[in-house]
């Protein structure tokens, strides 16, 4: 199904900038007073970074209208507004994005779908559920566990992310390896686009071999193709079994060939490496019953976490345990017991590639020049059989340039959530914190490279945004870049759609 509703009528532009000024704002509030007075009254203007950030080191760099529509038409006017004074727009969920993917560059309105949550149709016999997008994962958890069901994509920020939002970025989670990420799972999308028409594309069937696959174009797209205001997915019945095994190593490349000789026997639903630096970023104290404290595991302590699932969890936990795949990669094998499995998953999302702990970013997540530790995140994804090599040129190029590593990693695919930290102290404040910056740019440009050598890419599932558009132009090549920006033309002639961002 595809269809259309017209936008609203615009109103006739005032010869809007080439550059949009603050100025811009003001104008665009008026309008929204007088078209849309139930949303004007909550409105803002603001340059406050804490109210215009997600949870990348990327600071808001200009003021925003931020406004938080409660409905698709509500949307659509938005967008007709913002084309009327040639305003950018930003589309935004929860806010838990890692790449700057919603942070204004400019003097932008801000679209907030976080309000929009409503259950529009559960069809559990036909396994489609069509909800707003600001609705969480969380959410679609407590409303589909009662019935048995689940939706598989689970990031770090499960129980505060957008499902709007996971679709834009195309987010996976711990349970990738198994199950796929989030655009396995969709199968409708509603979008506004940039000239407040709507439409809706895709079918709620499994098979869908009509046309172009425009739904999954706009799985990933980040808002630069149109606002999602509403998302049909798909899910499965919840595994009636699942059983979760340890393995402590004592090197990050013990673990790491552990993988590979793993996934040549199962698929596991989950296959998680934590190396030293993200055990040390954690409470890891629901480990220390069944393995010890990781001081004591050696001179590089590394987490290997292995869930299998489903109807064969017994039997293949069973040959894992039975054959001792991990031991003889050196590792120390448990199983946990079934009480303790919530606090030890709770403790693997504990941390992401930003947050140096669970709950809130800190200060320390921006690169900012009045903070003392910059940091840096990347999300890279490498074939399997590479894991070990990938890691070993991380460090070896981290060393080099001074900087810290924590490696929290979807290992099972090859997807390495890597954060760099490097210590400001010393100097003045702002000075280190810039020098600081650039050093770690410096690190992860190297790192990109051999990434791209080891025939990886530049995003696994974080997205691109606006922190890591110059390393997506380096991974991809000029003539699909541009592939890419003809693309967006095609849905956005004037680029208002979260420009900036992407490509």
């Amino acid at each position: 199904m595809s269809h259309s509703v017209p936008a609203a009528a615009p109103c006739a532009p005032d010869a809007p900038p080439a550059h949009p000024t603050p100025d811009v704002l003001l104008r665009a509030e008026r309008l929204l007073a007088a078209r849309l007075p139930h949303l004007a009254a909550h409105a803002i203007i603001t340059a406050d970074p804490e109210l215009l950030r997600d949870e990348s080191p990327t600071p808001a760099t200009a003021p925003a209208l931020i406004v938080a529509p409660g409905t698709a038409a509500d949307v659509q006017a938005l967008v007709v507004i913002a084309g009327a004074l040639a305003l950018p727009v930003v589309p935004r969920g929860a806010r838990t994005g890692l790449v700057g993917g919603c942070v204004p560059r400019s003097p932008s309105l801000v679209v907030d779908t976080s309000r929009m949550r409503e259950v529009h149709r559960l069809d559990i016999a036909g396994r489609t559920l069509r909800i707003g997008p600001g609705a969480t994962l969380g959410e679609i958890e407590e409303l589909l566990r009662p019935h048995g069901m689940m939706y598989p994509p689970d990031p770090a920020s499960y129980r505060r992310a957008s499902i709007g939002g996971t679709v834009a970025t195309n987010a996976g989670g711990l349970r990738c390896v198994k199950y796929g990420v989030t655009d396995r799972w969709v199968r409708t999308l509603d979008v506004v686009l940039a000239d407040g028409s709507l439409v809706t594309l895709g079918h709620d069937v499994a098979k869908d071999a009509t046309g172009y696959d425009l739904t999954r174009l706009f799985v990933g797209s980040e808002g630069t193709l149109g606002i999602i205001v509403g998302v049909g997915i798909t899910f499965c019945p919840a595994p009636a079994e699942s059983r979760l095994m340890l393995a402590a190593f004592a090197s990050a490349a013990g673990a790491a060939a552990a993988v590979a000789t793993l996934c040549a026997r199962v698929t596991p639903a989950m296959c998680e490496l934590l190396d030293a630096g993200a055990l040390g970023s954690r409470d890891t104290g629901a480990l220390v019953p069944a393995l010890g404290s990781p001081a004591g595991w050696g001179a590089d302590p590394t987490l290997l976490m292995v869930q299998v699932d489903g109807s064969h969890a017994e039997a293949e936990a069973e040959a894992i345990l039975a054959r001792a795949a991990l031991e003889l990669a050196g590792g120390r094998v448990v199983e946990v017991a079934a009480a303790h499995t919530d606090a030890i998953l709770d403790m693997r999302r504990g941390g992401s590639a930003v947050r140096t702990a669970g709950g809130e970013p800190s200060a320390e997540a921006l690169v900012d020049p009045g903070m003392p530790q910059p940091t840096l995140p990347q999300d890279l994804s490498v074939p399997v059989a590479r894991l070990g090599q990938t890691i070993a040129a991380i460090r070896r190029i981290a060393s080099t340039h001074r900087v810290q590593t924590r490696i929290a990693a979807h290992a099972g695919d090859g997807n390495l959530h890597l954060l760099l930290l490097t210590d400001a102290a010393g100097a003045e404040a702002g000075a280190a914190a810039r020098a600081g910056a650039a050093q770690l740019r410096g690190a992860m440009g190297e790192i990109i490279d051999a990434v791209l050598a080891s025939g990886g890419t530049v995003s696994g599932e974080h997205g691109i945004g606006s922190l890591k558009r110059d390393w997506a132009a380096r991974d991809l090549g000029a003539r699909t870049i541009e592939l890419h920006r003809s693309t967006q033309r095609a849905f956005d002639p004037h680029s208002l759609m979260n420009p900036g961002t992407g490509f």
